[in-house]
C-alpha cells in the first residue's frame, strides 16, 4: 500500500523562506519522504516551487487519491523525526494536532524571525543523547557554530569529512616528519579533526544528505587517524627511548587492527554494507537510555565514567593537555587499553559467536 500525505491551504508560513539552507516546503516534504512517505498531494501552484534535486525521491501529486496517512499545512518547520515517530506509533490525522514529546517542536514560519526561531530549533534537536563528555561541553558547541556557517553553502558532507580527515592526516604527518617536539602541534590538530568530524553529521541530518559512501568515508576516516596517530605518537616516543611506550604501541596497533577487520566484516556481512556502525550489534551491547531517576551507586558512577572516558571524543582530546604537559605516554596508554579490549572482545565474538548481529532499525 501507498504511504500517502498531503500538505495543505491555507498555509501556516511562507514556503519559500529558508531555513538552515533549504525552503520550509522542501524540507517539509524531505521529512515526510524520511517517514516513508511515498506520495504528497500538495496544491499545483505550490508543486512548482519544489526545486529538481536527487533527494527527493516521492511522488507530488495535486489531489490526493485515497485519504493520507498524515496531513499539515504548508509553511511548517517540525523536528526532522516527527513524522518518523508518527508513522511508527501508527498516527493518522494532522500533523499539527498530534501528540508531540518536549523535544518534537512544531514551528509555523510566517517570516524571518520566525524562520531564525525554527533554524535555532533545528540545530539544538541535532544534540545527541549519545554524545560524549567532551563532544558536550567542547566539541558540540564548536561544530554547531561552524555548521551554521557552512550550512548555506554548497559543500557536502563528504566534502566536510575530507577537510576533517585532511587535519588529521596533517597531524600524523607532522609527527612522523618533527618527531616528539610536534606532539603538541600535532595533537592539536587531531582534536581539531575531532570537532570538524561533527560537522559532516549535522550538515547531513539538516539537509538530508545521505549515502553509503558517506559512511564509510566518515567511519574508515575516523579509523584512519585514530590508528595512525596512536602508531605514530608511540614512534616518536620509542625514539626518544621510551622502550615500553613501543611495545605499548605495538601491541594497541595490531589489535586495533583486528578490531577494524572485525569491524568492517560485521559492516559487510551482518550491517548489509552499511558504514554505519548502528547498522550491527555486538552481543552485550545495549541501546542508550536515559539515566535513571534518584542516586547512582558508587559502581554505577564509576561504570559510566569509565564508558564516557572510552568514547573517541575523550582519548583524542586526552593527547592534547597530556602532549602539554609532558605525559602523552598516559593518553598513549589509555588508548592501548581502549584499543586492545576493543580488539580482543570483537575478534572473540567472531571466534565464538559468528560475528555481530544485524541492528533493529530505530529512528
Amino acid at each position: 500500500m501507498t504511504r500517502r500525505a498531503a500538505l495543505t491551504l491555507p498555509a501556516a508560513g511562507d514556503p519559500r523562506l529558508e531555513v538552515a539552507g533549504l525552503s520550509v516546503l522542501f524540507r517539509q516534504l524531505l521529512s515526510l519522504q524520511d517517514a516513508g512517505i511515498e506520495e504528497v498531494a500538495l496544491p499545483a501552484d505550490l508543486i512548482a516551487l519544489v526545486p529538481a534535486d536527487p533527494r527527493l525521491r516521492l511522488r507530488l501529486v495535486p489531489v490526493a487519491a485515497e485519504p493520507p496517512l498524515l496531513t499539515a499545512p504548508v509553511g511548517l518547520v517540525w523536528h526532522r523525526l516527527l513524522p518518523k515517530h508518527l508513522v511508527q506509533r501508527g498516527y493518522r490525522g494532522g500533523i499539527e494536532q498530534a501528540p508531540r514529546t518536549p523535544d518534537e517542536f512544531l514551528l509555523a514560519v510566517p517570516d524571518a524571525a520566525a524562520a531564525r526561531q525554527a533554524e535555532d530549533l533545528l540545530f539544538g534537536a541535532l544534540l545527541k543523547a549519545t554524545d560524549g563528555i567532551v563532544s558536550r561541553a567542547i566539541n558540540r558547541k564548536i561544530s554547531l557554530a561552524i555548521t551554521r556557517m557552512l550550512i548555506r553553502t554548497a559543500l557536502t558532507p563528504n566534502q566536510m569529512t575530507l577537510i576533517a580527515l585532511g587535519f588529521g592526516l596533517a597531524a600524523i604527518g607532522l609527527i612522523g616528519w618533527g618527531g616528539a617536539a610536534m606532539l603538541v602541534p600535532g595533537a592539536l590538530l587531531v582534536q581539531l579533526q575531532s570537532i570538524l568530524d561533527g560537522c559532516d553529521g549535522e550538515i547531513s541530518r539538516l539537509k538530508y544528505i545521505r549515502s553509503r559512501l558517506g559512511e564509510w568515508l566518515d567511519q574508515v576516516g575516523d579509523d584512519v587517524v585514530n590508528v595512525g596517530f596512536f602508531a605514530v605518537a608511540g614512534w616518536a616516543l620509542w625514539r626518544e627511548g621510551a622502550t615500553v611506550v613501543g611495545w605499548m604501541t605495538l601491541v594497541g596497533t595490531v589489535l586495533h587492527l583486528v578490531y577494524q577487520a572485525s569491524l568492517y566484516a560485521g559492516l559487510v556481512f551482518r550491517g548489509g554494507g552499511s558504514g554505519s556502525i548502528t547498522s550491527i550489534r555486538w552481543w552485550g551491547q545495549k541501546d542508550h537510555v536515559a539515566a535513571p531517576a534518584g542516586p547512582r551507586t558508587p559502581f554505577q558512577v564509576l561504570k559510566e565514567t569509565v564508558e564516557l572516558a572510552g568514547r573517541r571524543d575523550f582519548f583524542t582530546f586526552l593527547y592534547l593537555p597530556a602532549a602539554l604537559l609532558g605525559i602523552t605516554e598516559v593518553a598513549l596508554a589509555w588508548c592501548a587499553v581502549i584499543y586492545s579490549v576493543s580488539g580482543v572482545t570483537t575478534g572473540l565474538q567472531w571466534l565464538v559467536r559468528g560475528g555481530p548481529e544485524p541492528a533493529p532499525r530505530t529512528s
